[in-house]
Protein backbone atom coordinates (compact mmCIF):
# COMPACT_ATOMS: atom_id res chain seq x y z
CA UNK A 1 0.00 0.00 0.00
CA UNK A 2 1.37 3.37 -1.10
CA UNK A 3 1.86 6.06 1.14
CA UNK A 4 -1.32 7.77 -0.31
CA UNK A 5 -3.10 4.99 -0.02
CA UNK A 6 -2.61 4.94 3.62
CA UNK A 7 -4.04 8.72 4.37
CA UNK A 8 -7.28 9.03 5.76
CA UNK A 9 -9.33 12.23 6.07
CA UNK A 10 -11.46 12.78 8.32
CA UNK A 11 -14.47 15.69 7.08
CA UNK A 12 -16.65 16.80 10.56
CA UNK A 13 -19.41 19.17 10.22
CA UNK A 14 -21.99 20.48 12.80
CA UNK A 15 -25.88 21.06 12.28
CA UNK A 16 -28.08 23.01 14.13
CA UNK A 17 -31.64 22.18 14.21
CA UNK A 18 -34.97 24.64 14.70
CA UNK A 19 -35.60 22.51 17.88
CA UNK A 20 -32.32 24.37 19.13
CA UNK A 21 -30.40 20.65 19.46
CA UNK A 22 -27.04 20.31 17.91
CA UNK A 23 -25.28 17.25 16.07
CA UNK A 24 -22.20 16.41 14.49
CA UNK A 25 -21.01 13.94 12.58
CA UNK A 26 -17.70 12.87 10.83
CA UNK A 27 -17.10 10.88 7.62
CA UNK A 28 -13.49 9.54 6.86
CA UNK A 29 -12.34 8.56 3.91
CA UNK A 30 -9.17 7.74 1.53
CA UNK A 31 -7.75 10.60 -0.81
CA UNK A 32 -10.79 10.21 -3.52
CA UNK A 33 -13.50 10.57 -0.39
CA UNK A 34 -14.44 6.96 -0.43
CA UNK A 35 -15.76 6.60 3.00
CA UNK A 36 -14.41 4.17 5.42
CA UNK A 37 -16.34 5.21 8.39
CA UNK A 38 -19.61 7.21 9.12
CA UNK A 39 -20.47 8.79 12.75
CA UNK A 40 -23.35 10.86 14.38
CA UNK A 41 -23.64 12.07 17.36
CA UNK A 42 -27.38 12.39 19.50
CA UNK A 43 -28.78 15.59 19.58
CA UNK A 44 -27.02 18.28 22.22
CA UNK A 45 -29.56 20.79 23.52
CA UNK A 46 -27.65 23.48 25.86
CA UNK A 47 -30.40 25.11 28.14
CA UNK A 48 -31.02 28.44 28.56
CA UNK A 49 -29.00 28.81 31.62
CA UNK A 50 -25.87 26.98 30.25
CA UNK A 51 -26.23 29.76 27.38
CA UNK A 52 -26.17 32.67 30.11
CA UNK A 53 -23.23 30.97 31.56
CA UNK A 54 -20.99 30.01 29.17
CA UNK A 55 -21.28 32.93 27.17
CA UNK A 56 -19.31 33.74 24.05
CA UNK A 57 -17.54 30.47 24.95
CA UNK A 58 -20.34 28.16 24.37
CA UNK A 59 -20.04 27.35 20.54
CA UNK A 60 -16.38 26.22 20.86
CA UNK A 61 -17.17 23.91 24.47
CA UNK A 62 -20.30 22.26 22.51
CA UNK A 63 -18.44 21.99 18.71
CA UNK A 64 -15.37 21.20 20.05
CA UNK A 65 -15.48 19.61 23.20
CA UNK A 66 -18.64 17.67 23.21
CA UNK A 67 -19.14 16.85 19.48
CA UNK A 68 -16.12 16.89 17.72
CA UNK A 69 -13.24 15.45 19.96
CA UNK A 70 -15.44 12.45 20.76
CA UNK A 71 -16.42 11.61 17.18
CA UNK A 72 -12.98 11.77 16.27
CA UNK A 73 -11.44 9.83 19.36
CA UNK A 74 -14.25 6.97 18.63
CA UNK A 75 -13.42 6.24 15.51
CA UNK A 76 -11.78 2.94 14.03
CA UNK A 77 -9.33 4.32 11.03
CA UNK A 78 -6.19 6.08 12.05
CA UNK A 79 -6.51 9.50 10.72
CA UNK A 80 -4.13 11.51 8.77
CA UNK A 81 -5.75 15.02 9.26
CA UNK A 82 -9.34 16.10 10.10
CA UNK A 83 -10.72 18.89 7.49
CA UNK A 84 -13.62 21.29 8.91
CA UNK A 85 -15.37 24.31 7.43
CA UNK A 86 -16.44 26.21 10.69
CA UNK A 87 -13.45 27.65 12.34
CA UNK A 88 -15.20 27.36 15.05
CA UNK A 89 -14.65 23.67 14.86
CA UNK A 90 -10.50 24.36 15.85
CA UNK A 91 -11.42 24.17 18.66
CA UNK A 92 -10.97 20.07 18.82
CA UNK A 93 -7.33 20.22 18.54
CA UNK A 94 -6.45 20.81 21.74
CA UNK A 95 -8.04 17.13 22.70
CA UNK A 96 -6.93 14.98 20.05
CA UNK A 97 -4.22 13.83 19.18
CA UNK A 98 -4.40 14.95 14.62
CA UNK A 99 -4.38 17.81 12.56
CA UNK A 100 -7.15 19.74 12.25
CA UNK A 101 -7.35 22.44 9.42
CA UNK A 102 -10.25 24.09 8.36
CA UNK A 103 -10.70 24.95 4.35
CA UNK A 104 -12.32 27.93 3.11
CA UNK A 105 -14.12 26.17 0.49
CA UNK A 106 -14.61 29.68 -1.73
CA UNK A 107 -10.97 30.40 -1.77
CA UNK A 108 -9.51 27.05 -0.35
CA UNK A 109 -7.42 28.93 2.21
CA UNK A 110 -6.57 27.02 5.60
CA UNK A 111 -6.21 27.63 8.54
CA UNK A 112 -5.67 25.76 12.13
CA UNK A 113 -6.36 26.06 15.99
CA UNK A 114 -3.64 29.18 16.83
CA UNK A 115 -1.69 26.68 19.14
CA UNK A 116 -1.12 24.07 16.52
CA UNK A 117 0.37 26.45 13.84
CA UNK A 118 3.05 24.10 13.51
CA UNK A 119 0.31 21.42 11.87
CA UNK A 120 0.17 23.48 8.87
CA UNK A 121 3.47 21.79 7.26
CA UNK A 122 1.76 18.26 8.08
CA UNK A 123 -1.34 19.73 6.57
CA UNK A 124 0.13 21.19 3.29
CA UNK A 125 2.03 17.46 2.94
CA UNK A 126 -0.95 15.87 3.31
CA UNK A 127 -3.90 18.17 0.70
CA UNK A 128 -1.36 19.73 -1.26
CA UNK A 129 -1.07 16.64 -3.69
CA UNK A 130 -4.50 15.38 -3.15
CA UNK A 131 -5.36 18.95 -4.61
CA UNK A 132 -3.16 19.27 -7.14
CA UNK A 133 -4.53 16.59 -9.10
CA UNK A 134 -8.12 18.13 -9.12
CA UNK A 135 -9.88 14.98 -8.34
CA UNK A 136 -12.54 16.46 -6.00
CA UNK A 137 -14.70 19.43 -5.01
CA UNK A 138 -13.43 20.12 -1.18
CA UNK A 139 -17.54 21.32 -0.48
CA UNK A 140 -18.67 17.74 -2.03
CA UNK A 141 -17.84 15.41 1.68
CA UNK A 142 -19.57 18.22 3.67
CA UNK A 143 -22.58 18.13 1.28
CA UNK A 144 -22.63 14.58 2.15
CA UNK A 145 -22.88 14.82 5.88
CA UNK A 146 -25.49 17.96 5.78
CA UNK A 147 -27.64 15.38 3.76
CA UNK A 148 -26.58 12.85 6.90
CA UNK A 149 -27.17 14.63 9.55
CA UNK A 150 -30.58 16.12 8.60
CA UNK A 151 -31.79 12.67 7.10
CA UNK A 152 -30.76 10.83 10.55
CA UNK A 153 -32.30 13.68 12.36
CA UNK A 154 -35.79 13.68 10.48
CA UNK A 155 -35.70 10.16 11.61
CA UNK A 156 -35.12 10.69 15.38
CA UNK A 157 -32.37 8.56 15.68
CA UNK A 158 -30.36 8.54 19.02
CA UNK A 159 -31.60 10.00 21.96
CA UNK A 160 -31.29 13.49 23.73
CA UNK A 161 -27.64 14.11 24.20
CA UNK A 162 -26.63 15.30 28.15
CA UNK A 163 -24.53 18.54 28.62
CA UNK A 164 -22.09 18.53 31.11
CA UNK A 165 -20.58 21.30 32.58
Amino acid sequence: MSEIEKIRLAFIDIAVFSDSSIRGAILTTDTNTRPFEFRITSPIKPTHMQEVLYGASLKGYVYGELICAPLVQATKEKLSLVVVKDESLLTMRPHIQCAVTCINLSDKSRSTHIDFSSDIEQIDAILNPILALEKWDLAEPFLRLQTALQEVHQLNFGTQGKFGG
